[in-house]
């Protein structure tokens, strides 16, 4: 086992302490503002945005969804586990012989308020 002298052992002892605090203020510094980010979405759905998507959503859903959400012909839609992206996606793409595509019939402040309502549905 090679021997560092006191000098150059001291500046690289130093050097990977402040790599590894430059790391930890990074992971910290990016959380904070992943969770910032998360609020941020969050907050954008408020009462009013709810109860309009709840109008989309008998309006467009409620045929195959039941007025409850609990799906009779389609899915139950409480506590949906995927992400609001892919469930736009699924709102205005549709579902190959599952699922209308919704894309020309509601604009993006629908398909919005609609993601916000679904979110809101709880077993």
């Amino acid at each position: 086992m090679k021997v560092l002298p006191q000098r150059k052992a001291l500046l690289l002892a130093f050097v990977v302490s402040t790599l590894s605090l430059c790391a930890t203020v990074g992971s910290t510094v990016l959380v904070r503002a992943i969770t910032r980010q998360s609020r941020t979405v969050e907050s954008r759905v408020n009462e009013q945005t709810v109860i309009q998507g709840r109008r989309i959503f008998v309006k467009y859903c409620v045929e195959c969804h039941g007025f409850d959400a609990r799906g009779e012909e389609g899915s139950d839609l409480h506590d949906l586990r995927a992400g609001d992206r892919l469930i736009r996606q699924i709102i205005t793409g549709g579902i190959k012989g599952e699922m209308p595509a919704y894309g020309k019939a509601l604009n993006e402040a629908d398909v919005h308020a609609l993601v916000g309502y679904l979110r809101t549905l709880r077993n």
